[in-house]
């Protein structure tokens, strides 16, 4: 069974990773003391247009949509020492994942639960009580006016960033205000750099003459309730970054919403592409952490093989995929997109491999290794 392990096979290397960077910030700031300077505020607007000023990076953080641990990862070795409060998400959405974190970094038990963010209930009387500096919050879904407000009259800062309304607008955006807030502005401007090669890649292979392939991308397939998709934003921006075009964003208005098997038999996409690895479709497709590649096979071809979705010509024709959903909703989702690439433009992409986009990731950026099986192909029993 895989999972996302610290460095080194132990939480050993993590730890020393950790007091390396923890000693560099120490005799930075040594240094700062002694020649007398004082760090300025930190000011930033970020991509919903607020301003939030800091008197110093934040070291007291709220997540509210706990998943977020993992975009954090990104910019400090050990995320977890930041929280001071997160949602339930992770743990509620994607057991496995969160079980993978918790392997990592254990002391996540010590961390207050919050509530959960995707049902409206997150404690606003227990976010204020943690005396945060810094709350987090994403354009995911809906925060009401009355949290921020409540936030502002206690004097805690809070800020947006997106990965999901306009992610490949505010990305690139979204990490440099973290970056900025946090300290690690060295950190994000790497891995935005990280980012933006593999994104111009993908964008420069498919220039402006390659037709894009026609997708359904099927949310959550469970085999009964068919067949939610996703409408403009989102999965079909993502689609569309990777070459293709989602049929789902003609007839859907809002972000998510069902179409009827027979629009999707008569439209009879060039490729089906299902997204799993939730709770919220306990008996679909298996994919992310904590999952074998034939686990995830068998799911795939259970899927496909559903009334209707079987008589796809796509799913005749092993032109059918399965990806892990969070990607999609973090910076992560370069990922996603670059194996999509792959899959809608196999010739054009022969020589890309994102198994090791993957393992790169891991050794530059992560503190553990996210390792399960996140994409699986028709027919194939491997990544």
């Amino acid at each position: 069974m895989t999972h996302i392990f610290a460095k080194n096979g132990s939480l050993s290397g993590r730890k020393t990773k950790a007091t390396l960077f923890a000693a560099g910030l120490f005799l930075a700031a040594l240094a700062g003391d002694l020649s007398g300077a004082r760090a300025d505020e930190i000011t930033v607007t970020d991509v919903t247009g607020h301003t939030v000023t800091l008197d110093a990076p934040a070291e007291r953080i709220i997540l509210p949509e706990g998943r977020h641990i993992l975009t954090l990862a990104l910019l400090d070795p050990d995320p977890a020492a930041f929280l001071v409060g997160w949602g339930n998400d992770l743990k509620l959405f994607s057991p496995e994942t969160f079980d993978a974190v918790h392997a990592a970094f254990p002391e996540i038990d010590d961390i207050p639960d919050m509530g959960n963010p995707m049902q409206n209930s997150l404690s606003i009387e227990s976010m204020m009580a943690a005396k945060p500096d810094l709350v987090i919050f994403t354009l995911y879904g809906r925060v009401p006016a009355e949290t921020t407000d409540k936030l502002e009259a206690a004097s805690i800062p809070y800020m947006f960033v997106d990965f999901f309304q306009k992610p490949l607008e505010n990305t690139v955006p979204s990490m440099r205000q973290l970056g900025q807030l946090l300290g690690r502005e060295e950190q994000a401007e790497a891995f935005i750099s990280f980012y933006e090669s593999h994104m111009d890649e993908i964008a420069g292979r498919l220039g402006d003459e390659v037709t894009p392939t026609s997708v359904f991308f099927h949310l959550n397939p469970d085999g009964q309730n068919c067949c939610y998709s996703s409408g403009p934003g989102n999965m079909s921006d993502f689609i569309a970054a990777a070459g293709g075009r989602n049929i789902g964003e003609d007839r859907i208005p809002g972000p998510i919403g069902q179409l009827s098997l027979e629009y999707i038999l008569a439209e009879d996409p060039d490729f089906y592409l299902a997204g799993g690895g939730s709770t919220v479709s306990p008996d679909g497709l298996k994919v992310g952490t904590h999952i074998t590649r034939e686990t995830a096979a068998e799911t795939l071809a259970k899927v496909t093989a559903a009334p209707g979705i079987s008589e796809l010509t796509a799913v005749k024709d092993d032109d059918a995929a399965g990806i892990w959903l969070f990607f999609f909703d973090n910076p992560l989702f370069f990922l996603g997109v670059e194996e999509m690439a792959t899959l809608f433009h196999p010739d054009l992409f022969a020589d890309v491999d994102p198994d090791e986009t993957l393992a790169e990731l891991n050794e530059r950026f992560l503190p553990f290794d996210l390792e399960g099986t996140f994409w699986i192909k028709a027919g194939a029993q491997s990544n």
